[in-house]
């Protein structure tokens, strides 16, 4: 089976919010081992859209 996973936090940041280190090891060793990892580089699309003004439809 495939499992997709999306995080807006970078890998490398993973020890530092999880805490504990002996925790996060194991949830990433679990999680990276044999993936395939894409990592985005840009602006975040949702700041690219203009904004929808209200009242539009009128």
């Amino acid at each position: 089976t495939s499992l997709i996973i999306t995080s807006q936090l970078p890998v490398s940041k993973w020890h530092e919010v999880i805490g504990e280190k002996t925790i996060a090891d194991a949830i990433l060793d679990r999680i990276v081992h044999d993936a395939n990892r894409i990592e985005l580089k840009g602006e975040s699309m949702r700041k690219k859209r203009v904004p929808v003004q209200e009242n539009s439809f009128q």
